[in-house]
């Protein structure tokens, strides 16, 4: 768990989050038959939820969730 007072450092809690998230899924895709593409997918998906998140709240949005695409 991470180690910030409780009434601030939301965007810290929202991006360790989505690092938790991406933990497990990673460790499947080191097991799974394709590895690459399970990785993309499970790096897009976390990162997709996580600039969900960004957005749901009224503050300054990280840098990577104002992109689109590919990039």
């Amino acid at each position: 768990p991470l180690l910030l007072p409780p009434n601030a450092f939301a965007h810290l809690r929202r991006q360790a989050a989505a690092l938790a998230a991406l933990r497990p899924r990673m460790s499947d895709c080191c097991r799974h038959h394709s590895p690459l593409p399970c990785a993309r997918r499970a790096w897009t998906d976390v990162l997709d939820g996580f600039c969900t998140d960004e957005f749901g709240v009224k503050t300054r949005q990280f840098h990577c969730c104002r992109r689109s695409g590919a990039a």
